[in-house]
Order: C-alpha cells, then structure tokens, then sequence
C-alpha cells in the first residue's frame, strides 16, 4: 500500500464511484464474496488505529509510548502495521510542519508544529509489524499476534493485542476496535486493563489503551478528505467530532473527552459566530476556542487549535496551546503546546467520520525551548475524535453537578479556573484545572475539598515565580481527588498562596468556598487543619517549621537558619497502610535564613500517620552530612526521637587516588545515601543498587564527574512501599578515555550490619557492538539478579543513530529501553541505564540489542545481536 499517494480529488471522486460499483457487481454476481469478508473484523479490510503503552510512573518510571498507523487484514488471517510511534525517554521534539495564516486577525499566524519524524511530507511510516489475526464474531473481539517486523524478520518474542469489536457504525459502513477499557468512566482516572478487570489484559507487550475505525476504503491520498471540504460541506461542517482521550499525565493514568460541541462551520455547535478559519496559503485551519479553561488578557483567554492536511495517506495534524501564554509581545506560542499527530477514518463510501490520534507532549525549559527531562509534566495520550450522529462513540453517561468557576487575585496577579463535581459509576471525584498568572513574586493555588462526614482532601499546583527565568507570565494546573467508596463531597475552599520570592514564607491571600449543590463559589475565611511545630538544633543552626494535618494528607513549612557549616532538614511521611513518603530542603552552605514551604505528602486514601523530621549537617563544605537531632510528628505534637532512623553504615571504594565514600542509612522500609565522589584522575561515578526483602530492585547513579576534585552527592533514596530494605550494592566506575567507556574497579555491599567489598554482588559482563558503516555502537551489559544495566557508546560517522535494547524476563514479560538518537558526528556516551526484572525469579533471560541508522529515508534496523548471562552476545 502506497500511503504517500497525493492524487487528485478528481482521483478521489474516480475511485469511490469505482468502489461503489465493485460493491454493486460483487453483490449481484455471488454471496460467496460476502462470505469471504466476513472472516474480515467486522467485514473491514482496512484500519487507522492508534495504540499506546501508558502507565501509572511508579510502574512505567516515565518510559510511555504512543503509535499511530494503519491495519491491514486479509481474508487469509494474516494481518500486517505500518506506522509512526514515539518514546517518552527518547523527548521528541515539536516539528513545524506548514504556517497558518488563516485571516491574521482572529487567528494567530503561527507555524503548526508536530511531532518530530510527523512533520516530513515525504516520509511515511517507519516501523512495522506482520502476524497472524483470530475473529470471533460470536464474542466480537479480535485477537491480533504480531510475529514478524516489516522486513519479515522474526521479533524476540510474539506480540499479541485483544481488540473488542464494534460493527454496524455510520449504517455498517465502519466498524471500530478499541482496548477494553478505553471508554470505561470519561473521567477522571482510567483503568489500566489487566488479566483481573474487566475484558482482561489489552495486550502481553506493554500496550494498554488503543481504539482504532475500519472499512474498505483504500488508506492512500486519495481517500482523504480535504480541509476545504470539511470547511464548505453540510455534511462535515455541521458535525459535532468527540470521543474519549486515555492520557499518562501528573503522575497518573486519566481520561477526559476529545474534540468538543464546537463544529467547523459554528452552525449547530456552540460557536455559531466563531467558524474554524480557511488558511490562505498551506492546506490547514484554525479556530480559536472560547470558554475553555485558558488564562491570560482579557482580550486573549481563548485556546488555539489548528488542523492541518501533511504528507500521503490519511495524515491530518492538530496543535492545541493556550493564548494567554505567549508572551505579550509576540502572538504564537513556541514552548510546551499540544502536538497531535492524526489519522482520518472514512467510512465505505468514502466520508469522512472523525481521526484516531496520539499525542507525544516532550516537556521543554521555556529559557531554552529544550527538553528538560521533566518527565512528570509530560502528556502522552491515545484518543479519537468521530463524529457524533454516525460513530458515536460510546462516552458514558456522567452525572455531572453544576461547574464552579473561581478567581482568587493578590495585586496584578491572578489565579482562576474550573471545579468539576463529578460521579461516575456511582464514584464521586472532583477535578480542577486553570491557570496561575503572576505578575511578581511567587503563587500558588491549594485545592481542599470537604466530604460529607467532615473528612477533607488536599492538592496544590506548583509554586510559579515570575524571577524563575520563565519567558511566560502564566502557567497551567490541573488535578483530580477521588471520593471512591467515600461520602460524597460537600464543598470545597480554594486558596491563594503568595511570597515575595522563591524562598519564601508563603502567606494566604484569599480564598473561595465552591459548594457542590449549586457550583457557587464565595469568598470565605480559611479552615485549616490542626498545626504542630518542630524544633531541630545543631550548635547554632536551627531547623524549624510547622505541620498542617489534614484528613489524607500534611503539608509542612519551615525554615533553615544557618549559623556555620551547611545544613539541610530532611521530613519522612508515613501514611496508615504503612507507606512512605520523603522530601528534603535545599542544601544550603551560607549563613542566615532559608526558608521552605509547602512540601505536601499525600495518601490518597489513608491518613497520614507521622513526619519524622531529621536535620543534617555538614562541617566539611557539604562533602558528607551526618544526622544531628530528630523530632516524630504526630497530630498531637512533636517529640525528640533520635532512634526513629535507623543505623548507619559506611562504604568507601577506590580507584587509584580517587575514592568513592559515604554512608547508608537505614529506615524501616527504605535506605537513604549520601557521599562524596573524589576525583584524583579520569572519570568517575558512584553506582548504587538497592535490593528489598521482596527481591524488587532499585538502581541509582552519581554524576559522572571528569574534573578534578571533590563531588558530594546526598539524599539517594531507595522506598520499598511494604518491604524493608535487604542490601545495597556500592560500584565505584572508571574511565581513563574522557568518559567514552567506564569499567567496574570495586564494589562493596552494605546491609545494616556494615559495608564489606563483595566483587561477586555485580553478576555477569557481557560485551556487545553493533556497526553500520564507520558508526558503531559497543557498550556492555552487567547482568544482576533481577535486572540488567547497560552501559556504553554510540560513535556516529554519518546520519543519525542509536541503541534499542529489548529484555525478556524468565516468566516472559518484555522491558525495553533506548539511547537518545544522535545525529552530530562524533562519540555519544550512553548509560548506565537498567532494565528492570525486579518481580521475575531468574531475572532477564536475554536482551536482544538493536542498533537503528536514519541515512536520510527514516530509521532502519542495520545490526542487531542477542545476549544472555551466560552465552555472552551472539
């Protein structure tokens, strides 16, 4: 199939009166034909389906994925993919794509930008899959096993996906597939599907939400249908495109809905005097969207949307950014938008029903337009957007209580937004979302919301500084609290926090009451929950704060005096069900006050229990801390309690004059580290790895420091939930050739007992190198007892190239990790990096290392090799 085909509409007219009258002939000739296809899901030959891999973090660790592409399936049960896909760790970048110039006066003229790779017209698809599929008409759900890669090599492994099947859609001409729990509860949490819900697991590869239309329309150029015709048709402009969007966001899985009442025309929607805008020059339009939850000027609180018509195929694009935050002297917006890259669905005859999209939102720094790596700001998402009267897509019912709008202001500076009282299923939930504008100074917006019997929930946005080298005055929140299996909430009281500056205090400002029965909101004095102050003292330094406690959470502000030396406070929250929680302050190593604020440990469902509050001192310019005083908080008050940490052991590995030391100290359910990291010569780093009773395994690293001189690291923290802490493995690393490869020189493993060299605590080394030309990837694989580090360098002579590992545990579940894709000539140190087994007895069975070159026409698999603990790489 040619996915890049560009013919005419001429051509398209052509080919839809041709499969009418194909249709018309295999009709009356013979019902043989009809039998054949219905072997077919749902009788469609050909899909547009969009899949993605979105988890909570502390399951994903931020490693989400998104693919868009098409389906093929043929009456001989075989079923072939072609499409784009994006990785969250590999940060794609927004991509302009064409300029909008609709009119200039309502719509901004701003390029259109998309995901990187999604903006080459010329480029289609770069990966893909063969395998084998099962319909079952009776159940109607379609399993699809994917068996072999585009270029009809074998994958390491089988991939299977479990699709539920709709038919009769738009009068029989589209079917639709979608994972089994893509449309269960709008909002706000979505359920990541497993063997034990509903519908069972989606897929046994990583895969957790996808919806994807099909039909016997062809999937080239020539069905799609142009931006002018879905401007100027009665057919498409007067229709009303929705559906659900599954996103991994703020740390977790949530669904709300796509699209919206507007229409292209503005007739029949709610913008009646606001049509979508034809772009003068490229094939594109814009509209800009009122009563959303946007901030800004009075004159410019409305959300941006273009779509725009790029390559072959059924390629359509969306960008979606907030007015309000460009900056006031320019009129587009070049930071952290919504880039969506789409997929038409056209039905049988040849209509135009909606898109399925992904969303792949790379969080960058708005001082350098550069990804950040803040991975919890990040928006990876898998929707649709059909339309309304002929898909309709099955969004459920929602009882949903009136809106209430809030504005809380502290000089020129504004907070306001949205409440949703929600019950879905018989769930209660309350969701907010606005913006924070700030003039000067620092804001920030507390959410508490009050159930029926008293009990109450917290949530706050992000502190916002205006000095914080932000280009935009204006930023974004949002954020959810469930009442599941709670009474249901009452009201709630919103809160206007203020400081001059990033250091704080903070001091309330104003505050709301919004009430769930009406949406009212009304100024009201703040309830605040019962307060209890610590006192931490070493020599003359002080650390000092209080603790809010409220039903499901605590909320602690302080402040650091500093007389000599460098001192930090340390707060360790254990919530009912025994979980935990930890924050620090800052370091700091000048003398005066430093105050802190804010720091919130919340329980979702349980009550905080006590804050264990611990200040560390430094007398050696913050080389090495040690613990001074400790105070346990409860809601009754705060005690000295010297023995609420545990013991305290020491390490020290060495490489020649460098030296690697510190301590380890042990918690009830986790272990904290601190050291210094000494380099006399080369390169060097400390390696950690933590072990807990349930055999999980956490794995962290020190900056990899090439100068000469002292680097301390502090507050390294391995939380095992419901375990306690068994072992840390200690692994001092060295490289004498500028940090192009390192090398173990000593380990010691630490327990409560003390810290003792073990060589044998690291396993297996196994070496790897791929090649392409002159550009080569090499590296080395370090096999642990449930995990697998690698570590490495990728030399580029010419294009773009990198790294993709593919790990199979005993048991047969699949971890994968990548390099960044590197396109400057030269050598690209990678590493360490882990793949993680830590619930698999035995570990990895093997990694298959694959090495990827783009030389112009898209990245291609140019080397690959498999290895294993003890077999090596073959």
């Amino acid at each position: 199939m040619n996915y890049n085909n560009t013919a005419s509409a001429v051509r398209r007219v052509a080919v839809a009166l041709l499969g009418a009258l194909v249709l018309l002939a295999a009709t009356l000739v013979s019902a043989e034909p009809a039998q054949a296809a219905s072997a077919l899901p749902g009788g469609k030959k050909n899909w547009v389906v969009a899949v993605g891999g979105l988890d909570r973090p502390e399951v994903t660790d931020y490693r989400n994925w998104v693919r868009l592409g098409y389906y093929e399936f043929h009456e001989s049960g075989t079923v072939k993919t072609n499409f784009w896909d994006w990785h969250q760790r590999e940060q794609p970048e927004r991509k302009p794509a064409m300029n909008a110039d609709c009119d200039g006066v309502d719509v901004p003229v701003c390029d259109i930008r998309t995901v990187e790779g999604f903006e080459n017209p010329s480029a289609g698809p770069w990966g893909g899959y063969e395998g084998t599929f099962v319909y079952d008409p009776i159940r109607s759900v379609v399993v699809v096993t994917w068996k072999k890669k585009a270029d009809g090599t074998d994958l390491p492994q089988s991939r299977s996906e479990s699709w539920q099947l709709e038919t009769g859609l738009a009068g029989g001409k589209v079917a639709r597939i979608s994972s089994p729990t893509f449309y269960e509860n709008l909002r706000p949490e979505a359920t990541v599907p497993t063997s034990t819900t509903w519908g069972g697991a989606f897929s046994d590869y990583g895969a957790t939400f996808g919806v994807g239309y099909g039909s016997n329309a062809e999937l080239d150029a020539a069905s799609r249908v142009s931006m002018d015709e879905l401007l100027t048709d009665d057919v498409y402009s007067k229709e009303q495109y929705r559906g659900a969007n599954v996103s991994a966001k703020a740390g977790i899985v949530g669904r709300e809905g796509a699209g919206g009442d507007w229409t292209f025309s503005g007739e029949g929607g709610e913008n009646p005097k606001d049509p979508w805008k034809r772009c003068s020059g490229a094939a594109c339009m814009g509209f800009l969207q009122a009563g959303t939850t946007c901030l800004g000027q009075v004159d410019d609180v409305e959300r941006v949307r273009y779509i725009g018509e790029i390559g072959g195929g059924r390629r359509n694009l969306e960008e979606i950014w907030c007015q309000g935050l460009a900056a006031s002297s320019e009129d587009c917006y070049q930071y952290n938008s919504h880039p969506r890259p789409m997929l038409q669905v056209i039905d049988d005859s040849g209509k135009f029903q909606g898109w399925v999209g992904v969303e792949a939102f790379t969080h960058v720094s708005t001082k350098t337009n550069e990804p950040d790596q803040d991975w919890s700001s990040g928006y990876w998402s898998v929707f649709d957007m059909v339309s309304m009267d002929h898909l309709r897509p099955p969004i459920p019912a929602t009882e949903l209580r009136p809106l209430s709008k809030f504005e809380l202001s502290h000089g020129n500076s504004v907070a306001s937004g949205d409440l949703r009282w929600f019950r879905t299923l018989g769930k209660e939930s309350v969701t907010f979302e606005g913006g924070n504008k700030v003039v000067s100074g620092c804001r920030f917006v507390e959410v508490v919301v009050f159930a029926a019997d008293g009990t109450k929930q917290a949530r706050t946005s992000s502190p916002f500084c205006i000095n914080s080298g932000d280009l935009n005055s204006t930023r974004q929140f949002e954020g959810n609290i469930s009442f599941a299996g709670l009474p249901e909430p009452t009201h709630a009281q919103i809160t206007y926090w203020v400081a001059d500056d990033q250091t704080g205090p903070y001091e309330t400002k104003g505050t709301v009451r919004c009430t769930a029965t009406d949406g009212a909101c009304v100024s009201s004095p703040r309830d605040p929950g019962p307060v209890t102050v610590f006192k931490l003292r070493h020599g003359a330094s002080l650390g000092t704060g209080a603790v809010s406690w409220y039903n499901r959470s605590t909320r602690i502000t302080g402040n650091n005096h500093i007389e000599s030396g460098c001192r930090f406070v340390e707060m360790v929250a254990t919530g009912a069900n025994g979980s935990v929680q930890r924050a620090t302050t800052t370091r700091h190593c000048s003398a005066g006050d430093h105050p802190f604020g804010q720091v919130e440990f919340d329980f979702g469902d349980f009550a905080p229990r006590d804050v264990v509050v611990t200040y560390w001192a430094s007398d050696d310019a913050g080389r090495t801390y040690a613990t001074k005083e400790i105070q346990k908080c409860t809601r009754t008050g705060c005690v000295t309690d010297n023995t609420a940490a545990d013991w305290v052991t020491e390490f020290r590995t060495e490489h020649g004059a460098s030296v690697g030391a510190g301590s380890a100290t042990w918690y009830n359910r986790s272990v904290t580290l601190n050291g210094n990291n000494h380099v006399a010569s080369g390169c060097r780093f400390v390696e950690m790895v933590a072990t807990g009773a349930n055999g999980s395994v956490q794995r962290s690293t020190t900056t990899r420091h090439c100068s000469a001189g002292d680097h301390p690291f502090s507050q390294v923290e391995f939380d095992f939930g419901d375990f306690a802490p068994r072992d840390v493995v200690v692994t001092y690393w060295a490289s004498e050739d500028g940090g192009l490869t390192y090398a173990t020189k000593e380990t010691q493993k630490c327990t409560r007992g003390g810290c003792v060299t073990d060589s044998g605590a690291r396993d297996e080394v196994t070496e790897f190198r791929l090649t392409h030309g002159a550009s080569v990837g090499t590296g080395e694989l370090q096999w642990l007892e449930r995990s697998v580090t690698f570590i490495g360098n990728n030399h580029v002579a010419s294009g773009c190239r990198y790294v993709l590992l593919t790990g199979t545990g005993a048991d047969g579940s699949v971890k994968t990790a990548s390099t960044t894709k590197f396109c400057s000539a030269g050598d690209h140190p990678f590493g360490p990096q882990t793949l993680n087994f830590s619930l698999v007895d035995n570990g990895a069975q093997r990694v298959v290392v694959d090495y990827y070159a783009d030389d112009g026409s898209g990245y291609q698999l140019k080397d690959s090799t498999t290895c294993t603990r003890a077999g090596g790489c073959v």
